[in-house]
């Protein structure tokens, strides 16, 4: 009886070891403690027809929208003569977009040598939870331009889907959403993130560490700011970075995003923050960055069609996106328009227009690049049945897209038109999950490459002389 036991723990701790090394390799982008049922877990929350949509966000009619049937081709530079066509035509970029991503690579070319960060913020829905092809972006704009480590995160993480490092805190926090608030016992203004957490009681802590298997250059991040609200009353802040510890007060309430900077060493071990107070502080978020080069940020907002830009706090948004230095800024939404079948997205083409209007208001001189939505199936009867509304609602996106002189990626088109999903299912390994919407690891890592590819395509493009 011995003997099948030690047979059933050797095969149980093999297995074990094979998760690990996989992950190790990257080939997972999700957490160990991480499970595909937490990512894909039904929503209980504010949903109507089936997305995840605020009451403000349903009444905001202030606005009368008229759209073009067509789009003109807008894929050149002023002066230049050939249209620009990028990953057989993937990639649609505006002559606006092309000037302000110009200008943002040139920004990034110095970064490094000048002791900046500039950011890129790529927010998007569960397409990208886990760091999932945010990951590999990063990857290649670090590469290119210099920096290091994980970028914004929250350092509370009841879902467990921060990939990147390892976070725990004390029991009295609470994470709250801007599209699915609870009551806090302070005023919360929602900044570009859509989360904000506060602690009940007088006191709390955080901490976060490395994940000792993940590459030298995420877990290098000696540049460290905490993004904060003041209380009403006096907050005091104890934080110790490995050994070096230091104490800090906040003495009254501001209406300004507060930013605790912490440089300290290369490869920090352990991050703990001690709060002590009346009333909690509103924490904002947490970069983990090297003091130089290029920042790319995973903002993940599960279940929800758009940013939500319209239900956060516009001058929050403004003072975060400043404080970060925000160069860039990547779109990916639509998967949970997906489940909403109709022959007329027009409605979301409208809230999607509302969207990046604001963000261009928001976030002025940045360029914004959006992901279109994917190809996507179900299965019916044991067959794999192709979304073919799902070209509809990449059309509806890139109408928007345009009107705002945004970037364009089409990435529908790009994983080869309205069979697409089913194709990426039946590579091996799957590139697709069972959900047939969503990407596993090796498809987003491909997904990532080809975002890249057409942008280092286009940035070649803009570095060559234009003629006279």
């Amino acid at each position: 009886m011995i003997r099948p036991i030690k047979i059933f723990l050797y095969f149980l701790l093999i297995s074990l070891l094979v998760v690990l090394f996989d992950q190790w390799l990257g080939r997972v982008n999700f957490p160990v403690t991480n499970t595909l049922s937490n990512i894909l877990e039904p929503q209980n929350n504010d949903s109507v027809s089936g997305l995840l949509i605020t009451e403000a966000e349903q009444t905001d009619t202030n606005v009368t929208i008229t759209l073009p049937d067509s789009l003109p081709p807008k894929d050149t530079l002023p002066r230049i003569n050939k249209p620009i066509i990028v990953s057989d035509s993937v990639l649609t970029a505006p002559p606006l977009f092309q000037e302000l991503y110009r200008s943002f690579c040139q920004k990034a070319q110095t970064a490094d040598s000048l002791r900046q960060v500039v950011r890129v913020l790529h927010i998007g829905d569960s397409q990208i939870e886990a760091d999932r092809i945010t990951a590999i972006l990063r990857k290649h704009f670090q590469q290119l331009y210099g920096g290091s480590g994980p970028g914004f995160v929250m350092p509370i993480d009841p879902l467990q889907i921060n990939a990147n490092v390892s976070v725990s805190h004390s029991d009295n926090w609470t994470l709250s959403y801007s599209y699915k608030k609870k009551r806090a016992p302070v005023p919360v203004r929602y900044g570009i993130s859509g989360k904000a957490t506060w602690f009940s009681d007088s006191a709390a802590t955080f901490t976060i560490q490395p994940i000792a298997w993940k590459s030298q250059r995420l877990r290098k991040f000696p540049n460290i700011r905490l993004l904060l609200s003041a209380p009403d009353a006096p907050l005091y802040i104890k934080s110790e970075i490995d050994d070096h510890s230091r104490y800090d007060t906040l003495a009254r309430r501001t209406d300004i995003l507060q930013l605790l900077s912490f440089q300290d060493s290369v490869f920090p071990r352990n991050i703990r923050f001690y709060f002590s107070g009346t009333t909690s502080p509103v924490i904002h978020g947490i970069t983990l960055d090297n003091t130089g080069g290029v920042a790319v940020d995973n903002l993940a907002m599960r279940g929800r069609p758009w940013p939500g830009l319209r239900i956060s706090d516009h001058k929050m948004v403004r003072e975060m996106a400043q404080q970060l230095n925000t160069g860039f800024v990547i779109l990916q939404f639509g998967t949970n328009v997906l489940p909403t079948k109709t022959d007329n997205y027009n409605f979301y083409r409208i809230h999607f227009l509302k969207e990046l209007q604001l963000l261009k208001e928001l976030l002025p001189g940045v360029p914004v690049l959006v992901i279109g939505v994917q190809a996507a199936a179900e299965s019916k009867d044991g067959k794999q049945i192709a979304m073919e509304h799902a070209r509809l609602i990449s059309e509806a996106q890139k109408a928007a897209t345009l009107a705002c002189d945004m970037a364009f990626f089409d990435l529908h088109k790009a994983m080869g038109g309205t069979r697409g999903a089913i194709d990426w299912a039946n590579e091996t390994p799957s590139l697709m999950l069972s959900d047939l919407m969503h990407f596993s690891g090796r498809g987003a890592r491909v997904v990532g490459d080809q975002i890249w590819i057409a942008l280092d395509s286009l940035r070649n493009h803009l570095q060559k002389p234009v003629a006279p």
